[in-house]
């Protein structure tokens, strides 16, 4: 009888540990093996780096490798795919041991998605800015580098939607992509996702002193990179949409937060609150060898309080009861943003580096081989900081994108209830200027740069309210109107 007692406690033993070891496909690890399809041409365009200044440009190809669950029997699999960090600069020119699609975070993410059956891609994108020229000429260049990768980032997009119209090689859901990226990667992909409108590369901070665009559109293309001039800009893939249902920036900023508006894609952030070369919060990003301004961005922490407001992280948030839901709720209110506290916790703490690398660096009594922006970079460090990420982030794709296993009502992302529709105009203005909305506006209120409050209207209730400049100076202001029960934040110019 004792010997069938003690069986009887080693079988249900071994049930109980079967149970907790259950694993569900986009969550965990349930492939081991990885089919990595290398140096995929996904198209060509007009690089920067080595132009004497007469087009035509040079023409590179555009190359990815690609991550595939092994023996993997599913028809129609969700993609991700993932672009580098290395400050727009190759590799070796950046003064990083980083700055590929082989770098270290890049090829361990890109193999995790693999093996828990999500295609990946990783994939290189055009480089090239002036670091070393005036200030207009950094923020211009920069900026440039900016829409040249969101090109990029969307013709692999284009790539892979028509391989799925037509040969059908990488077996991937077209309406189920992300795209990501980390630091640089992450500025590109958060741009990606927002920018869809000419007016927004016209903001006073991306203008010359001639009043014009940093990016000249006619030259290099719109958002997608077609009608640009032959010569300067190559459109890869027509007929196929550019657009991804997700984003995932991991480090990266966006040029300006209020670029995202109601309806637009969601986007997971993963930032260092300390982060000494990507803002965290909204600041002016520098040059990290010479520490000269660039441009004000918008880092993780704003563009996640934003995307929130407009309502447009609605992956039902709450049904998300995991350890990393509830950790990241308790250090930020916004939905997708998974803050990193801590000085050690900066630029790519998810990386680690080469030690025969040139550009890698040994802090004093360092225990890791990390880079100047990363001294304390160890693969044991960047893995649990990855760990964190796919434990913070698939959820929300699943919810997203609607796969088995999300938390979301009818199995689908819960619809965009905001409705209101928002015009403030001339802007730039001179004596004064008109809102225009569908909701009834009760206040307005304005806020100079520094952020000090000059003047507020309320008791409205008006759908077109004009407001006159007075005694206001000429500059930069951000104009508040509260439509129904909303508030709604723009920009404003004066001259």
């Amino acid at each position: 009888m004792k010997k069938l007692t003690t069986l009887y406690f080693i079988i249900t033993a071994l049930l109980v540990a079967n149970v907790g070891q259950a694993q569900d496909r986009y969550f965990d690890k349930v492939f081991t093996d990885v089919k990595i399809t290398s140096n995929v041409t996904y198209g060509w365009n007009h690089t920067v780096l080595g132009w004497g200044g007469t087009p035509p440009l040079p023409v590179d190809s555009l190359k990815m490798d690609v991550y595939e669950p092994m023996s993997d029997t599913a028809a129609m699999r969700p993609l991700i795919i993932m672009m580098h960090a290395g400050s727009f600069l190759p590799k070796g020119l950046n003064t990083l041991p980083f700055g590929n699609k082989n770098d270290s975070s890049i090829v361990e993410m890109c193999k995790q998605f693999a093996q828990r059956g999500y295609v990946a891609a990783a994939i290189n994108y055009r480089l090239g800015w002036n670091p070393l020229g005036n200030q207009e000429e950094k923020a211009s260049t920069i900026i440039n580098a900016v829409y040249k990768a969101l090109q990029d980032g969307k013709a692999a997009i284009r790539y892979f939607r028509k391989d799925a119209a037509t040969t059908n090689m990488y077996k991937i859901d077209p309406d189920k992509v992300v795209l990501g990226g980390s630091n640089s990667g992450g500025y590109a992909a958060l741009a990606a996702g927002a920018l869809d409108k000419p007016g927004e590369i016209e903001y006073f901070k991306f203008l010359d002193g001639n009043g014009n665009s940093f990016v000249n559109t006619a030259l290099w293309g719109d958002y997608d990179g077609d009608n640009g001039t032959p010569g300067f800009s190559n459109y890869n893939h027509p007929g196929y949409s550019s657009d991804p249902q997700m984003v995932l920036n991991m480090g990266g900023a966006m040029g300006d937060s209020l670029w995202q508006e109601a309806g637009e894609v969601p986007s997971v952030n993963f930032h260092g609150v300390a982060d000494a070369l990507t803002p965290y919060k909204t600041a002016i990003v520098i040059v990290a060898s010479t520490g000269d301004p660039i441009i004000e961005v918008s880092g993780s922490h704003d563009v996640a309080v934003r995307a929130t407001r407009l309502g447009n992280q609605d992956w039902n948030e709450m049904t998300l009861t995991d350890a990393y839901s509830t950790k990241s709720r308790a250090r930020s209110a916004a939905y997708g943003l998974y803050p990193f506290p801590g000085p050690a916790n900066g630029f790519e703490p998810w990386s680690w580096y080469n030690p025969n690398d040139p550009n890698t660096v040994q802090p004093p009594n360092g225990t890791g081989y990390g880079s100047a922006a990363n001294p304390l970079a160890t693969k044991a460090k960047a893995l649990m900081y990855i760990d964190t990420i796919m434990g913070y982030f698939c959820p929300r794709a699943v919810n997203v994108l609607s796969l088995p296993g999300n938390t979301n009502p009818a199995g689908s992302v819960a619809e965009n209830t905001n409705n209101v529709k928002f015009e403030m105009m001339p802007n730039p203005a001179n004596e004064q200027f008109v809102i225009n909305s569908n909701v009834a506006i009760g206040e307005i209120e304005i806020y100079d740069i520094t952020g000090k409050a000059v003047a507020a209207q309320n008791g409205l209730n008006q759908t077109r309210v004009v407001v006159r400049r007075g005694t206001l100076p000429n500059g930069f202001y951000l104009v508040k109107a509260k439509a129904g029960n909303q508030w709604i934040t723009e920009k404003l110019i004066l001259k």
